[in-house]
């Protein structure tokens, strides 16, 4: 199988898995660090970014010397190191995997250097970052119940004298006390055991993930 001059296949593959995760766009963004942007100006560029990463709703003091010789280019190179972060942090990648991604797309050394050093200084913020996006899970705080009994079933006017659960998850909302539902669900008592077992298995594993 041949291969090009100076690449080993290892390396090819490596670069063609990097690729497929960072566009075009954000791969050209990259290699304008150090180049067409200067080293002192790509540092700024690489801080200001991580502000961008984990402070998107915050007002964050522009830096104009960043924009002032190439505003398209120095834009493309921002949105390239945010992008990197955040694919980074949601594969968990450590800092030694994101140099070695970096270096086989052909980056600037200093700038390999300088993105690399950032992102392990910030990693454990950049996680905590990534884990607050998304849909958190409703936070229950009140359980209601009660038994219902069937009047009659489907084939006899005569109540079949079986016993269903009412179940009731809910919460209130902090501003003004009205209680929410969150779900509802009728259940027999064996499904009610059930449920009740496996919230028991849900706890105990809690329990050993805490002192493990």
């Amino acid at each position: 199988m041949a291969t090009s001059p100076g690449k080993s296949p290892a390396l090819e593959a490596g670069n063609t898995e990097t690729t497929g995760l960072l566009s075009a766009t954000v791969v050209a963004g990259l290699r304008n660090l150090g180049a067409i942007i200067s080293p002192p100006l790509t540092k700024l560029l690489i801080a200001n970014s991580l502000k961008l990463t984990l402070h998107p709703d915050a007002t964050i003091a522009p830096v104009p010397e960043i924009y002032a010789s190439n505003a398209a280019c120095a834009k493309q190179s921002e949105y390239a190191v945010v992008t990197l972060y955040a694919l980074a942090t949601k594969h968990g990648w450590d800092g030694l995997h994101l140099r070695q991604q970096l270096e086989q797309l052909g980056l600037d050394a200093g700038a390999v250097d300088e993105l690399s050093r950032v992102y392990e200084d910030s990693r454990k913020e950049l996680v905590l970052r990534q884990l607050q996006l998304g849909h958190s899970f409703p936070h229950i705080t009140d359980i209601q119940w009660r038994i219902v009994c069937d009047v009659k079933s489907s084939t006899s006017d005569c109540s079949t004298g079986v016993a269903n659960f009412h179940i009731n998850l809910g919460n209130f909302r902090p501003s003004s006390g009205e209680r929410v539902t969150i779900v509802e669900f009728v259940c027999n008592a064996e499904e009610l055991q059930s449920l009740i077992n496996r919230l028991k298995e849900i706890e105990r594993h809690c329990n050993q993930m805490a002192v493990a």
